[in-house]
This record gives structure tokens, C-alpha cells and sequence, in this order.
């Protein structure tokens, strides 16, 4: 009995360590996989984390090459701003200023001549004012402009040679008046032809001195000698908002403890000099205008350079006592240094070589859930961003030279006025190609030599307009200026302003070489305007809205491209075959623009095109399409470290080899 007891108590203490074994043995499994299943988690963690800090360094490197892409956009549209104004030069000076031309040929407006082919007459043409009935404030049936050159013999005084006849004295009376009358109109005519001629000239030497103003407080954000930060076009910190949104797409773990976060931005040309990615074009354009050469009672005129005064003393005088002539006179002699704004000029070019691009890198050291003890890991993550898709404005010449300070060769608008040298001075003064022209379209040579180009607007012989109109189209004091022509007596648009609007709205020359925004005063303008005292503006500047604003006046005191393209519209005086012009605004959106699928290269279909236009949006954007459409402006894409650093850039134009970009990131870690 005893022996199978004890028999049994070894069979029940065999089972129990057995037991006791199995449940060891299921606690050390149950341990293995949950340190497997910890590890696992905190792999997963692990990486969740490292691809989060990897899309939040993507992210702020967007954020900050947006705000990039909006200064380049202010930039490229204020840059277009001088192209409009010089349009509106080179047509006062081409056509408005040659349109008493009468005698064969004729001026084609008054011919109708709509040919595409060269007129005789413009190779020098030569500014004539004093007509009737185009210029009101001339004599009826006076034209002292029917061609180039005047002659006219002087007018026969008639001798009293029987003052006891009444009859006599009154012939003789009569006939001294009329040559008084003839004289004084005579000495006249040299002096309104001058001043049209300053005029016109000094209109755009002012409004391009402050599109340049605005043009270089924006550059003067990007290259501001601070590689981690600059300003954005609302005067913010572009650090700051790259940041926030860095630190609001991160995990919980990523941003636990902010002490342990690192973040840093580079501004690919915060030390690189504006006049290095961004040279002016300068230049040193003038006219022609017709004096008289008075002889006796003779009238005879001539055309003229203006850098030479009316050669009559009485026009002189009539000039600087009337016309405002000390105010021009000396702008028309020499051109200002080169360092002074109001050197005129066609802008900028931006130089590829120096190439606009944001980098982010950040440092997190998350602590995992399972993993509450020892040091923390440190991940980094780092991202560059470019904007792209846009352009400044045309280079003034086809090729950029990796080394070289501007554009070379031959030049892309080939009917722009000579580039200045260094020292501000021209090859030659008497260049005639220094008259002031423009391509109408790509491939253009003509431009407004063209007889359609002069006859590009009907019922121009019906024009009316006065000296007047033009009294205001500069302000030397530094006051606000509209530059077009405004009718004083009766506070609204002139008719001869509805024609310089046409002519400045964008045509197919503009729309391929530049990025038009087709609504800058809401867009760029006012948020330009309400941070002047934030962002780096010369302290003389005046930003301004595009041609068409005037200030003071309600419906015109925001006023952009698309309010140009309606009042041409509106005004209905385009000629149908003048085909260059862009009469839609839509057309406008010639930018990057993507096509259908990530990896599909094709032709973008919304290229040019808007399906749903902003215009009954409480809320605008860039290029005036909400849905739908193409792009105007700068977009913005991510790009590899690698391309950064690669020699294989093909980005100098026609002939240039491959090369390197001049600011490739610099500084340990980017």
C-alpha cells in the first residue's frame, strides 16, 4: 500500500513539473513574441516616423520654393510692365507721332493700307505734332507735318503804296497779320515736337525707373545674405511658415519634445549679388522730331535728333516757359551712370547659371513606445524644392555663356534698341536702331515699321486729342504718375488712352517670352503695397498697378492685364488682320502646365485654355482660373541633391554646352 503511494506521488509530481515546464515554456514564448511583436512595432514606428520627417521636410521645402516661385512671379510681371510701357513709346513715337503724313505715301492709317510690308518712311521717322484736326490746339486746316521735310516759301507782305485808300491799308493790315499768325505757329512747331518727343521719352524713363524700383526690392528679398530665411512677398518669414508647416505634419513621437527637433532652410541665393542672376538691360533709346529752320518769313523744318534744342530762339523760349522744358531738356543731352535707376533700361534677364531652389533639412529624436529607456534615435531627412515653369522675360540675346554676366549673341527681340556698355555709353549716337521698335511677334522684323503694325487700329485720322492730355504722363517729384494720356477738361479716359491700352495689351510676342498674370493688381499689387515698409524697396519707389490704373479714380485704382484686354475689347479698333494681338485672356496661360498622369509627357490639353475663370469667385487666384485651365507664373517641384550638383545642365541656349549651375548647396549637411 505504502509502494503505491509512492508510486503515485511520483506519477502526480512527474505531471506537475510537467505542467509546470509547459507553462514555463508558453511564458518564454508568449515573452519572445512580445518582444518580437515590440521590435516590430517599433520598426514600424521607426519608420513610420523616418517617412514622416521625410514628407515634412518635403512639404516645408514646397512651402518655402512657393514662396520663392511668388517673387519670382512679382518679378516677371513687373518686368513685363516695362515691355508694356515701351510698346506705348514706340507707338507714340512711330505712329501717333507720324500720322500727319499726307503727301505720297501717306500714312497707311489714313490709306488703309493693311499690307504686311515695310513703310518708306520709318527708318528715321521723325515726330510731327502740329496738324489739323487730329491735334486739337492746331489752327484749322493747319499741317506742317504732310511730310518729312517742309518747305515753304515765305509769305509776300504786301506794300501800302496808297495809304489814302482804305481799302490798301486793310489788304496790308490783313497781310501782316497773317504773316504774324504764319510766324508764330512756324516758331511754334519745333517746340511741340520736342516736347511730344521728351515727352513720350521721359514718360517711360519714369515708369520704368519704378517697375525696376519694385523689381529689385524683390530680388532684394531673395538675396539678403541670410541662408536660412528670407522675406515673402507678404513680408513674412518664409523660416517661420516653413517651420509651421514642417511641424504640423509631424508625428506625435516626431515632434514629442521640441528641444530634440532641428530645423534648418537654404535659400539658394541669398549670397549671390542681384546684378549677378538678375542684370538689367540697359539701354539708351531716342528720337526724332521735325524743327523749323526759320529764314525770313520762310518756314522750313527738318528732322532732328532731340538731344538738339528747336533752333529757333522765340521756340526756346515758348519751350521752357510753357512746355515745362526745364524739366526734360536735360534728360534728353546724356543719360544718367548706370548705377542710377533712372538710366532706362528693358528690365531684366534672369541668368540661368544661378539657379532659384530652397532646401530643408531637419533632426528629430523620437523615443518609441516600446523602447522607454536609453538613448533616443536620431533620424534627418532633407529636401530641395525649385521653382519652375515660368519666365522672368526673354533674354536679351538667344545664349548665356556659363561665365559670362549676361546674355550673348544675337538678340531674341531683334528690334530692341543696342545694349549700353558698362560705362553707360553706345557704340554710336546716331545708331538708328537706338529708335524706339518692338517685335509684334516671334521672328518679327518689322514691327512698327510695318503698314499694318501703323494701320493696326481703325479710324486713328478721327482722332481728336490735345497737348494737354500728355502734361501728366511723368512726375520727376516721385508722386504717383499715370503714364497714358488722360483728358483733363472732362476727368475720363481719352480716346487717344483707349488706343494706348490696345497697343499695351498683350500680344504674341509677349505671351510666348514672358509670364503674364492676367489679374498682378489683386495678386501681386496690393500685397506688394501693403508690406512696402517691410520688404527691401528703395525708399524712392512707387509701385504701381499696370497700365490703365490711375489714382484717385475709383473704378481704375486697381487695374490689371485683364482689364486692359477688355478695354481694347470694349474699344473695338483692332484691325481683323493684325493678328498678333491676344484678345482672350486665357491665352495668357502659357506656363508649365500638367499633363494627364504623373509619368505622361505629352502636350499639356488645358494649355492656353480655363474652364472656370475666377471672375464671379469672391476669391481670385494666380491667372484668373480657378479649375480647368493652364498656368501662368512659376510652378514648383521637388528636385534631387544629385541634379544640384550635376554637370549636365543644358540651360545656356543655343550653342552652349552642358554645365554646372554656379550655386550648387554649400555647407555641411545640405
Amino acid at each position: 500500500m505504502k509502494c503505491n503511494w509512492i508510486w503515485w506521488k511520483g506519477i502526480f509530481h512527474t505531471a506537475r513539473n510537467q505542467r509546470g515546464q509547459m507553462a514555463i515554456f508558453v511564458a518564454m514564448i508568449f515573452q519572445v513574441l512580445f518582444v518580437l511583436f515590440a521590435m516590430t512595432i517599433n520598426v514600424a514606428m521607426v519608420v513610420h516616423d523616418k517617412i514622416n520627417l521625410q514628407n515634412s521636410v518635403d512639404f516645408a521645402a514646397y512651402y518655402a520654393a512657393q514662396k520663392q516661385a511668388e517673387l519670382l512671379n512679382g518679378i516677371a510681371h513687373s518686368n513685363y510692365q516695362i515691355r508694356q510701357s515701351w510698346k506705348v513709346l514706340s507707338w507714340r513715337y512711330r505712329v501717333l507721332g507720324t500720322l500727319g503724313l499726307q503727301d505720297p505715301p501717306a500714312h497707311p492709317a489714313r490709306t488703309n493700307d493693311k499690307t504686311e510690308g515695310p513703310f518708306p518712311n520709318t527708318a528715321t521717322p521723325s515726330i510731327c505734332v502740329t496738324y489739323w484736326p487730329i491735334w486739337k490746339n492746331t489752327p484749322q486746316n493747319e499741317n506742317l507735318c504732310k511730310k518729312p521735310v517742309v518747305n515753304i516759301p515765305p509769305l509776300p507782305s504786301v506794300q501800302n503804296l496808297a495809304p489814302f485808300l482804305g481799302i490798301n491799308s486793310m489788304i496790308s493790315s490783313l497781310s501782316q497779320s497773317l504773316i504774324n499768325q504764319y510766324n508764330s505757329q512756324c516758331e511754334r512747331h519745333g517746340a511741340y515736337n520736342y516736347w511730344f518727343g521728351a515727352m513720350a521719352l521721359m514718360s517711360f524713363r519714369v515708369d520704368q525707373a519704378h517697375r525696376k524700383m519694385a523689381i529689385f526690392g524683390l530680388a532684394d528679398a531673395l538675396s539678403n545674405g541670410n541662408p536660412d530665411d528670407f522675406l515673402d512677398i507678404d513680408g513674412n518669414s518664409v523660416y517661420t511658415g516653413a517651420f509651421k508647416t514642417f511641424e504640423k505634419n509631424l508625428t506625435f513621437s516626431n515632434k514629442e519634445n521640441p528641444s530634440r527637433i532641428s530645423f534648418q532652410i537654404f535659400n539658394s541665393l541669398h549670397n549671390v549679388p542681384r546684378a549677378n542672376w538678375l542684370p538689367e538691360i540697359q539701354t539708351w533709346p531716342t528720337v526724332y522730331y521735325t524743327d523749323i529752320v526759320k529764314s525770313g518769313n520762310a518756314c522750313n523744318a527738318n528732322p532732328v535728333h532731340i538731344r538738339n534744342l528747336p533752333a529757333d530762339g522765340n521756340a526756346r523760349n515758348f519751350l521752357n516757359s510753357t512746355l515745362n522744358g526745364p524739366q526734360l531738356t536735360p534728360w534728353m543731352v546724356s543719360e544718367p551712370p548706370v548705377t542710377d535707376v533712372m538710366h532706362m533700361s528693358m528690365g531684366v534677364e534672369k541668368n540661368p547659371w544661378y539657379m532659384a531652389y530652397v532646401g530643408v533639412k531637419a533632426e528629430t529624436q523620437p523615443r518609441q513606445i516600446f523602447f522607454p529607456f536609453g538613448p533616443a534615435i536620431s533620424m534627418k531627412a532633407r529636401a530641395f524644392a525649385k521653382p519652375f515653369g515660368g519666365r522672368v522675360g526673354p533674354w536679351y540675346a538667344i545664349s548665356w555663356p556659363r561665365a559670362a554676366s549676361e546674355s550673348a549673341g544675337n538678340r531674341t527681340d531683334i528690334l530692341l534698341p543696342p545694349r549700353t556698355k558698362q560705362n553707360g555709353l553706345m557704340d554710336s549716337p546716331t545708331d538708328i536702331t537706338r529708335l524706339p521698335n518692338y517685335s509684334r511677334f516671334p521672328g518679327d522684323t518689322l514691327g512698327l515699321k510695318s503698314k499694318l503694325a501703323l494701320n493696326s487700329m481703325t479710324q486713328l485720322p478721327n482722332l481728336r486729342v490735345g497737348y494737354n492730355e500728355f502734361f501728366g504722363t511723368y512726375t520727376l517729384g516721385g508722386g504717383a504718375a499715370d503714364p497714358l494720356a488722360w483728358d483733363y477738361q472732362t476727368n475720363s479716359a481719352s480716346a487717344v488712352r483707349n488706343y494706348e491700352l490696345t497697343i499695351a495689351a498683350p500680344d504674341l510676342f509677349d505671351v510666348t517670352y514672358y509670364s503674364v498674370e492676367p489679374n498682378a493688381a489683386i495678386n501681386y499689387y496690393t500685397r506688394m503695397r501693403d508690406n512696402r515698409n517691410v520688404l527691401p524697396f528703395p525708399g524712392q519707389t512707387r509701385l504701381r498697378p499696370d497700365l490703365g490704373w490711375r489714382p484717385g479714380v475709383g473704378s481704375l485704382d486697381f487695374y490689371s492685364v485683364q482689364n486692359q484686354m477688355a478695354a481694347a475689347a470694349s474699344f473695338g479698333k483692332r484691325q481683323f488682320e493684325a493678328f498678333w494681338f491676344v484678345t482672350q485672356k486665357e491665352h495668357l496661360l502659357t506656363s508649365w502646365a500638367p499633363a494627364e498622369g504623373a509619368m505622361n509627357y505629352a502636350f499639356p490639353p488645358n494649355f492656353g485654355k480655363c474652364a472656370t475663370p475666377d471672375d464671379n469667385l469672391s476669391v481670385k487666384v494666380p491667372g484668373s482660373c480657378a479649375a480647368g485651365g493652364g498656368r501662368t507664373g512659376y510652378s514648383v517641384k521637388l528636385i534631387s541633391r544629385h541634379a544640384l550638383f550635376s554637370d549636365a545642365h543644358t540651360i545656356g541656349g543655343a550653342g552652349e554646352p552642358p554645365g554646372a549651375i554656379l550655386n550648387p548647396p554649400a555647407g555641411p549637411g545640405w
